[in-house]
């Protein structure tokens, strides 16, 4: 009984943690939104270029490129956890939807790892984040990190990105996941 009793109360907390970092997140969000003008009355979100993607269209695009060997799975994380493409070199996801990265946020401490939630949360188990993780380099600290190296991944896998939809950057994922947390 009391073991029952401690579980139940470790769940509690958890699952107060996690919507006390969704909040939190969601703030951070709202700030996000309305510095890049976005509506909350919009489904789609309008992108630099003009273009228009539904939550759909871009849910598609995480399935299709998800099998990739080398940029599926980076590609896939950054639909999904709304990180910055550097950031996906360094995330560890869980299987409650949340993933951990170290935090590139000009302002932040170096080697600082944030927690940032999947959206949607279904996705990290359909998509199978968790179980087949695929990166072509990984960096636990940031003090591991080799930019050189890490620079011309990048190059690859932008060109990679662009053969397979030529009109969005991988950068452009960040705000694509911002509007769905906010919607």
């Amino acid at each position: 009984m009391i073991y029952f009793h401690t579980n139940l109360k470790y769940s509690l907390i958890k699952k107060l943690f996690l919507e006390y970092k969704l909040i939190e997140s969601l703030s951070a969000f709202n700030k996000l939104s309305e510095y890049l003008g976005l509506s909350s009355n919009s489904k789609d979100y309008q992108s630099r270029k003009g273009l228009n993607l539904s939550d759909e269209e871009i849910l598609e695009l995480a399935v299709k490129v998800v099998v990739h060997p080398t940029y599926g799975w980076l590609t896939t994380a950054l639909i999904l956890y709304g990180c910055r493409p550097v950031e996906t070199f360094s995330l560890i996801p869980s299987s409650d939807g949340t993933a951990s990265v170290i935090d590139f946020d000009e302002s932040s401490i170096k080697n600082k790892r944030r927690v940032v939630l999947a959206n949607p949360f279904d996705f990290v188990e359909k998509l199978n984040i968790c179980d087949q993780i695929s990166q072509p380099v990984f960096y636990e600290n940031f003090e591991d990190y080799n930019f050189d190296e890490l620079n011309t991944i990048i190059s690859n896998w932008s060109s990679w990105f662009k053969t397979i939809k030529s009109n969005l950057e991988l950068d452009d994922f960040r705000a694509y996941w911002a509007k769905r947390v906010l919607e």
